[in-house]
């Protein structure tokens, strides 16, 4: 299957679906845009591509290299501002910030240890703050996969 190669902002803005390198900053934060994985530096599948047509429909921007697995730079900026946002919680204990910390990247794709991670995230935020709690919804509430937010966002 051929892609378009796309370009997404840091923060996770679609800047173009089917061009790589469409502009430097994204115009809707300023951010630096991306259209290969730092880690790696393939490039970030767009659109898919059929005889040199683009496959319409909503485009779903990847969470993950699909050759080295590494996070994006828009997921790792979700990763990190969770970690940060769970460390300011003074309701919870370094056990519960630890299993939370550990099932967010589980959220975000569908796999066998999804159920799994929305036990351990539900189990660990039992005893966050509200505002806390408020705060990861809106955080992860557009991230997580259709799966989970079914299970932890009704």
């Amino acid at each position: 299957m051929a892609y378009y190669n796309a370009t997404i902002c840091l923060n996770g803005h679609i800047v173009s679906s089917c061009k790589a390198s469409f502009q430097k900053y994204c115009s809707m934060c300023g951010k630096e845009t991306y259209s290969r994985c730092p880690s790696c530096h393939a490039s970030i599948h767009g659109l898919i591509k059929l005889d040199g047509l683009a496959i319409t429909g909503p485009y779903i921007k990847p969470f993950y290299c699909y050759e080295c697995g590494s996070p994006y730079p828009w997921t790792q900026k979700i990763l990190s501002n969770a970690v940060e946002l769970l460390s300011l919680d003074d309701y919870l204990d370094d056990a519960s910030k630890e299993l939370i910390k550990n099932a967010i990247p589980e959220l975000m794709v569908d796999t066998p240890t999804t159920p799994l991670a929305v036990a351990k995230y539900r189990k660990g935020m039992a005893h966050a703050g509200q505002t806390i709690k408020d705060l990861m919804h809106q955080l992860l509430v557009d991230v997580v996969s259709e799966t989970v937010k079914k299970s932890l966002f009704p």
